[in-house]
């Protein structure tokens, strides 16, 4: 195939489900925009999309995936310490890879493989370039998605805290040397979307002497810019008047990494100490769960938005985007609300600092420091009025974020690639 039309599969879990699938869909359709022929592999398939290929085989639905999960999430049962942070084995695998399809491929890009989709070994049928674009640290981990203070990644595992495990021959050691023994000979490129992702893949004992690139997640402009701020609170039928401070993220009150008890602990301080007046309004975390009030600040919960055009209302209706993460790589959240013109208070946790400048657009606190996030939600709305702050927001997407040119230098990437490989 001519190298002016490149053909790329994708392999990734999910065409929809969650923050990693989507941004792998995205990329995805951004190619198929460019003009190159690109293919979306995937194991759980939900959109009528015909360059979407199932990687599985015939009658394997999302209960065949949802079980294989279980049978692999059931060697944790061994560890009885375990501090619940999300750690995948990688014991069995539903996804089955077309070959016909993959020698078609001029370049396969992996994103988020976890799940139960693919093995280490499956990867050994891929004869062909491979980018493996990082959503989290599980590609070069034994295991878990997110390290927090452990640098076990460096050495090979094992005694792995997050199963509370004192052995070096535990799981986290197996699903190294399963890794191991599945990227051997590999012609790997590994594409980080944060600084925080791409130092910690250089310095892990898998990828350690790999390439890596950093490209960073792209957001669609043409769908998240400044909407007009009282219309979008009219769609969404929330209030004209007074400060509105935004925080989503899937499972946003119920995973502890995304910080909601920080957020809590930030606007009790801040109902203590000020006499600012704001109501609070959550997205994407479970009904069950959520608040109707914090203190004296009041709560409005919209639920999960899949919507994009919705989701854009919801940044642009806020004053400022709570982003109180504990650890995360370059939340698409983050990008959509600063392309939205919408500040970011927040932690300097893992990729957030890429996206928001400290006091420019946005206010940086340490990691897990509620009073300082409390400090940084004030100093955001106490500048809500001259609007300097929206627009340097906008400004900074634009520059860095535009998914257009993020797409254009994974397409030199793979132009590369594909050249090297046929010299």
């Amino acid at each position: 195939m001519a190298l002016d039309r490149l053909c790329v599969v994708h392999l990734a879990q999910s065409d929809s489900e969650g923050g990693a699938n989507k941004a792998a869909f995205r990329l995805h359709g951004n190619l198929l925009r460019a003009g190159m022929d690109s293919i979306f592999h995937c194991g759980r398939k939900h959109l009528d999309d015909a360059s979407v290929v199932p990687a599985h085989l015939p009658g394997v639905g999302d209960f065949v995936s949802d079980v294989v999960a279980y049978l692999n999430a059931s060697a944790l049962r061994q560890y009885q310490n375990r501090s619940g942070a999300p750690f995948s084995p990688m014991r069995f695998s539903y996804g089955r890879l077309d070959l016909r399809l993959l020698s078609r491929a001029d370049v396969v890009c992996l994103h988020w493989i976890a799940g139960g989709f693919l093995r280490a070994r499956q990867l050994q049928a891929v004869k062909k370039p491979m980018v493996w674009r990082l959503s989290d640290i599980w590609p070069f981990s034994g295991g878990c998605h997110y390290p927090g203070t452990c640098v076990g990644f460096e050495r090979a595992c094992g005694s792995c805290p997050q199963l509370g495990s004192k052995s070096d021959d535990d799981i986290s050691r197996s699903g190294i040397l399963s890794r191991e023994a599945g990227f051997r000979n590999l012609d790997l490129t590994v594409v980080a979307p944060s600084r925080w992702i791409a130092d910690l893949a250089r310095r892990s004992h898998l990828f350690g002497k790999l390439r890596v690139e950093h490209i960073p997640t792209g957001v669609d402009l043409n769908v998240f810019y400044p909407r007009d701020r009282l219309a979008a609170r009219a769609r969404l039928n929330l209030p004209a008047d007074g400060h509105l401070v935004a925080f989503g993220a899937l499972g946003a009150t119920t995973d502890p990494r995304k910080g909601y008890a920080q957020l809590r602990a930030a606007l009790e301080r801040l109902a203590a100490t000020s006499d600012l007046q704001l109501t609070l309004v959550t997205f994407g975390s479970d009904e069950a769960n959520r608040s109707v009030q914090i203190s004296r600040f009041p709560v409005r919960h919209l639920g999960r938005i899949d919507d994009h055009v919705s989701l854009a209302d919801v940044h642009s209706a806020a004053d400022v985007f709570v982003a109180p993460f504990l650890e995360d790589n370059l939340p698409n959240v983050v990008l959509e609300a600063i392309a939205c013109g919408t500040p970011v208070a927040g932690f300097a946790a893992g990729g957030i600092p890429d996206a928001v400048e400290h006091e420019s657009h946005g206010y940086l606190a340490p990691i897990g420091a509620s009073e300082e996030l409390a400090r940084g939600i004030a100093y955001v709305l106490d500048r809500v009025d001259d609007g300097k702050m929206r627009v340097n927001a906008g400004a900074f997407a634009r520059r860095n974020f535009d998914l257009l040119k993020c797409g254009e230098r994974y397409v030199e990437l793979f132009r590369e690639l594909a050249v090297r490989s046929r010299a």
